[in-house]
């Protein structure tokens, strides 16, 4: 009998087995076939693009693949026969025919009097290509589309991927979604990359100019790019006059950037962006505001590494904004500062003044104070957890504030005596501002470079930032209703709205000793619940900011926590769905075993009309409908050492005060990061879960996420818990509000 029952329970197991790989392969979708289904969703004008190229010369030639070789190129910088013409009609007739020169680069380099010869008097743009492939089925009916309505669009840059050859299926991958006109990123590589497409009447101009003509295609996109103001301001929306298109234009036979990434400008060429102080006033002054309490330790380790680290160059002074230490510790304070005022032996340095207020702790008010006592041109607000590592890094800095169109500069931090990364920029995602590349090695080059060179970003963390005086009054401070979190991510969104580019240098590396003074964000239902109404008033401040970040590509995951910079693809959120059927109970059904095997990542857990607009239903400028009155609940859930393929999930809101629970069906979600991560467990593919409550099924209360885990074919049932919580709140309206 018993071997009879053994084996009925391994053919359960094998018919379980095929189920659960049947149910991966629906799910798991390639890049290849979510792009293309994006590309057919595209809203194209009605055009009508030439089949085939033409060639200025007696050659046929179909398209751009057949580029020469290193060798075959030798010195020629342009290649005549890789020179071809085509037109693009509107079929409506609303608007004239465009005619796009295609021409062929070896790396960027560009002959201008084969350029110029090229230039017959019908053609209105040049497609410049710098890299074997060719370009989209789309590419040219949308920038038909941009060029044929907006005279201003001078340059205009897309994304591109790699496509495998006929043989390899023709298979697309390596997508490089680029950001929108980032002049700083532009100032670190070409990352226009493998197509930039310039107006040919501005390259007439150019030519008939009597200056110097650029040598490559890099250094005419900056003189064009410096001639149109682009290095000045920030322009409206929309109105640069370089624009993205945030599709893919391009297929590469190999990763474009490769070829141009170690492009950069000559310092010489930056002297004409970088303003340079007046004769005679030296350099800049910089304000260091530090706010600290109870730690002079740790304060004075980074004041100490500032002093001893710092080259000469700006000149530079300490305020030390104290919210109430000890009478014991500020003595302390006092007695270190005046050592080191009487012990450092510097020009550039402007000495150390201590002011000490007891008040409760508020961030924002304490580097306000700091900023209004502050005699600098620039202010640098440093928290006293930081190390100092390189010498130039005050300098380098500096060199960045100071440009016209400048904002807030921050720095890439790592965790202490690590290559691992803290910060190295702030994204808008839809559940948050988030720092992407966050615990990963510095030794690797994360996704094109995001962590070499300058990027601008849409925030910096306050932990080292700097900004000119003038750009951090008209944003008027750090707001000080935002006492601990946020605050620095509301200034850079409102110094963004004001017309300047924040940025990220990380080439300027520190060490930051995170949270020592006051503990990490989220340690306790307190401290989360603070951190979420914290939120709440960042995006009802910038409601036209959320869910949108010009330095973030739409296709890219916006929807998790998740550290890599990843295509959408992969986590697939759905407000499609149907809403679960919960039930109830009045605890933990019996024989459930709490178990930390069970790992709970809770990833989303917002009202979906907040998911939908950052911000509760009586803030937001659009009425809710049926179809937003409810909860959507995503993450993911895995047993340590077991097959989690014979599991059955189901996700447990328990009230934390009277241990109620409400039971949540969910849906499985294929992971292909968690089958990256887990190497070593069993049938992971489908540990992803999403789910989508009603909100009149969730009753006022506090309640904490746990996921209870019921082995299939074993009387196994095991629960785990987050740390996240949901808190329902009733308003006045009578609507149920909740967050995490």
């Amino acid at each position: 009998m018993a071997f009879l029952m053994r084996k009925m329970k391994e053919l359960l197991i094998r018919r379980q087995h095929k189920q659960y790989e049947k149910a991966v392969e629906e799910q798991k979708l390639s890049y290849n076939d979510w792009i293309e289904k994006k590309e057919k969703e595209q809203q194209i004008e009605d055009v009508r693009v030439e089949n085939s190229w033409k060639c200025l010369t007696n050659e046929e030639k179909s398209g751009i693949n057949e580029g020469k070789t290193e060798e075959d190129e030798g010195n020629q910088s342009f290649d005549k026969n890789a020179c071809r013409k085509c037109a693009v009609y509107d079929k409506t007739g609303h608007k004239r025919k465009l005619v796009f020169l295609m021409i062929r680069l070896y790396r960027t380099r560009i002959d201008w009097d084969a350029l110029v010869k090229s230039l017959e008097p019908d053609v209105d743009a040049v497609l410049f290509v710098c890299a074997d492939g060719e370009i989209s089925r789309i590419c040219l009916p949308l920038l038909y589309q941009e060029l044929a309505g907006k005279q201003d669009r001078l340059i205009i840059y897309g994304d591109e991927d790699v496509r495998g050859t006929q043989a390899e299926g023709g298979v697309r991958e390596k997508p490089w979604f680029k950001p929108d006109w980032s002049p700083d990123t532009f100032l670190t590589c070409f990352y226009f990359g493998s197509l930039t497409v310039i107006r040919a009447q501005v390259l007439r101009e150019l030519s008939a100019d009597s200056g110097e003509k650029p040598a490559d295609l890099y250094k005419l996109c900056f003189r064009l790019l410096e001639r149109a103001g682009c290095f000045r301001q920030r322009f409206s929306d929309g109105d640069a006059p370089v624009f993205h298109v945030p599709e893919i234009l391009f297929h590469g036979k190999s990763e474009g950037y490769e070829q141009i990434k170690e492009l950069s400008l000559p310092e010489k060429a930056l002297l004409s962006v970088i303003p340079k102080p007046a004769q005679g006033q030296g350099a800049p002054l910089v304000s260091i505001v530090i706010p600290s309490r109870d730690n002079p330790g740790v304060l004075f380790c980074c004041i100490d590494s500032l002093l001893e680290r710092t080259e000469e160059g700006c000149s530079f002074e300490i305020l030390i904004i104290d919210n109430g230490s000890t009478q014991e510790n500020q003595r302390i304070i006092q007695e270190k500062v005046g050592e080191r005022v009487r012990e450092i032996k510097r020009r550039d340095f402007c000495g150390i003044r201590y002011d000490c207020k007891p008040m409760e702790f508020n961030f924002s008010r304490m580097c306000n104070l700091g900023a209004a006592q502050a005699a600098g041109e620039l202010f640098l607000f440093l928290n006293d957890d930081m190390e100092i590592l390189q010498k130039d890094w005050l300098t380098k800095l500096a060199c960045k504030a100071l440009m016209p169109y400048a904002g807030a500069v921050g720095a890439k931090l790592l965790y202490p005596d690590s290559d691992i990364i803290q910060h190295a920029g702030i994204t808008n995602l839809r559940v948050g501002p988030a720092h992407k590349l966050q615990y990963l090695s510095d030794r690797r080059n994360h996704y094109y470079g995001k962590n070499r060179g300058v990027h601008d970003m849409l925030a910096a963390t306050g932990a080292c930032l700097m900004m000119r005086r003038e750009v951090f009054l008209q944003a008027g401070g750090f707001f000080e209703g935002l006492a601990v979190a946020f605050n620095d991510v509301d200034l850079c969104y409102t110094i963004y709205e004001n017309g300047f580019y924040n940025m990220v240098r990380n080439d300027v590396i520190l060490y930051h000793h995170e949270s020592l003074s006051r503990g990490k964000d989220g340690e306790s239902d307190q401290k989360q619940q603070r951190l979420l109404k914290e939120k709440d008033i960042l995006y009802e401040r910038h409601q036209d900011l959320y869910g949108t970040d010009p330095f973030y590509h739409k296709y890219l995951t916006s929807d998790m926590l998740e550290s890599e910079y990843s295509p959408a693809f992969r986590y697939q959120v759905r407000l499609d769905m149907p809403w679960a059927k919960t039930g109830k109970r009045r605890a933990l059904p019996a024989g459930v075993r709490e178990d930390a095997c069970v790992v709970l990542g809770m990833e989303c857990a917002m009202d979906i009309y907040k998911w939908k607009y950052g911000v509760a239903a009586g803030q937001g400028r659009e009425e809710p409908d049926a179809s937003d009155m409810g909860y959507y609940f995503q993450g993911y859930c895995f047993v340590v050492g077991a097959d989690n393929g014979c599991y059955k999930r189901t996700l447990i809101l328990q009230n934390r005060d009277n241990g109620e629970i409400i039971r949540i069906p969910v849906e499985s979600q294929y992971r292909r990061d968690i089958c990256d991560n887990l190497k070593d467990q069993v049938n992971v593919e489908l540990t992803g879960f999403a789910a989508k409550v009603r909100i009149a099924d969730v009753p006022r209360g506090c309640y904490r996420f746990g996921m209870l885990a019921e082995k299939r074919f074993s009387r196994q049932r095991l629960v785990g818990f987050s740390s996240w919580m949901l808190q329902v709140e009733e308003e006045e309206n009578g609507r149920l509000q909740g967050g995490v």
